[in-house]
């Protein structure tokens, strides 16, 4: 999911850059709070126990719910569907297999060494192989960045795709509404003048007609 992070900080530089990270506040964004537990959990977990499979595996669970309730709560938004898609994939590729498989031969070609996948250390990931189930939305495309070298899913650049969408289009700035000028009222004078007008030129035809 690295990917996705990368994508947020270049669209919020982007924004920056053309000035327009003012319209982002107007983005009504819906129960904020339920990204706080998962995020809480999420450190907790990988700094005290990042071995503890069980935890990892009910921390994930935890977290895929919360954060669906948050997308859920907020689909009327730019780019949401595609997060919720995003990771709608890689929850079914998780259920399917018991962890998110992973390329070898991905993180070659992105230049990661085998090695340091640790795949055998992590509980929540496998390796990508003949028996996986749904291998198209495993971790297999490989993003060669510098620095940034990852392997990543479908479901993680729709992720990315939808994080972009949402970020770049609630800055673009609202367009200016309108405002239709209201006639002012005439004073109360000027209307009983009027009236007589009207009055005296249909008084005056009356009388013209008969005559």
């Amino acid at each position: 999911m690295v990917v996705v992070v990368v994508v947020a900080v270049l669209a919020l530089t982007l924004v920056a850059a053309t000035g327009h990270l003012r319209p982002l506040s107007a983005l009504r964004v819906r129960a904020v709070r339920l990204l706080v537990v998962p995020a809480v959990l999420q450190i907790g977990t990988a700094s005290l126990a990042p071995g503890s499979a069980v935890l990892r595996v009910v921390v994930l669970a935890v977290t895929i719910l919360l954060v669906g309730l948050f997308l859920g709560a907020n689909l009327e938004l730019p780019g949401v569907p595609l997060v919720a898609a995003g990771l709608l994939l890689n929850v079914v590729v998780i259920i399917a297999n018991g962890a998110m498989p992973v390329s070898t031969a991905a993180a070659a070609r992105a230049g990661i060494d085998t090695g340091a996948v640790h795949l055998t250390d992590d509980p929540l990931r496998e390796p990508l192989g003949d028996g996986t189930r749904l291998a198209v939305l495993a971790d297999r495309i490989p993003v060669p960045a510098p620095g940034w070298a990852q392997v990543v899913s479908v479901g993680d650049v729709l992720a990315a795709a939808g994080i972009g969408l949402l970020l770049l289009a609630g800055s673009v700035p609202p367009a200016p509404q309108r405002h239709r000028r209201t006639p002012r009222p005439r004073p109360a004078g000027q209307v009983r003048r009027a009236d007589r007008s009207i009055a005296l030129a249909i008084e005056s035809t009356t009388r013209g007609s008969y005559s």
